[in-house]
């Protein structure tokens, strides 16, 4: 028996990395999944590779800094599948500078995704819950820089700090109606992202990519980065049956990396 048979899920920045994994395994366990996506030609590209789940799978390009795109995207699995019953919220940026050359621009790029897009697709998609009746969940990526900041990252810190906060104070409102909301805080992933973050990393401390990486590695106590699929199961198991007691926490996958 498949996990997630009938259930529908949303998830954002799912054309690569950590949404691409969440959204795959959930079609594995037998869910319905509208992957998001801003990037067009990131999702063509998936298409091959998710065929198979044909009947179980809508590719949609939404910009989730944009509320008519997050309203459009919370009608499309409606109209598709009737309801929703978990969300992923995924997709976020983040850049590389020393404090002093952040720009408002810079700011309000990380907030206006990071935080607006991510709060507002959690209430429009609990709205729909709550009227459905069903109950649900939602799950946040944070960060571990969320947790304790991080100097070249301040904005992206910032914004998963706040992540981390308005996901109890969504899970004390929405409890009542039976939706979970919960927040995965990874560290450093192998992924297309965290590329052009070691990219910038060098520039700044004038070293080579492959110093910075593995200066990285060593930070982390079980020395390797995490796998998409290591956030992935987070996900999934938070979403479960098995995790339907946990609501307003924020669950570290990064092997370590936040207690040192």
């Amino acid at each position: 028996m498949k996990k997630f048979k009938g259930k529908n899920v949303i998830v954002t920045g799912a054309a690569q990395g950590v949404g691409k994994e969440t959204s795959i395994m959930f079609l594995e366990e037998g869910a319905n999944v509208l992957m998001a996506d801003i990037n067009n030609l990131k999702l063509d590209e998936i298409k091959t590779e998710i065929s198979r789940y044909i009947d179980q799978v809508h590719l949609m390009k939404v910009d989730i800094s944009k509320q008519e795109d997050i309203s459009l995207m919370i009608n499309e699995i409606i109209n598709k599948w009737g309801r929703i019953d978990f969300v992923v919220n995924n997709a976020s940026i983040s850049f590389v500078k020393n404090m002093m050359e952040i720009t408002i621009d810079d700011w309000d790029k990380v907030l206006n995704i990071n935080v607006k897009g991510t709060f507002f697709i959690m209430l429009k998609a609990a709205k729909e819950m709550i009227k459905a009746g069903n109950g649900g969940c939602i799950i946040n990526i944070s960060s571990i820089a969320g947790l304790n900041g991080r100097p070249l990252f301040l904005p992206y810190a910032a914004s998963k700090a706040a992540v981390i906060n308005f996901t109890k104070s969504a899970a004390i409102e929405f409890a009542k109606y039976n939706i979970r909301v919960n927040s995965v805080a990874p560290g450093t992933i192998d992924t297309s992202m965290w590329e052009y973050v070691y990219k910038n990393l060098s520039k700044i401390n004038n070293s080579d990519e492959e110093t910075v990486i593995k200066n990285w590695v060593e930070r982390i106590p079980l020395k390797r980065l995490a796998k998409p699929k290591d956030i992935a199961n987070a996900i999934l198991f938070l979403c479960s049956e098995e995790g339907e007691y946990i609501t307003g926490q924020t669950i570290n996958v990064c092997g370590g990396l936040s207690i040192v």
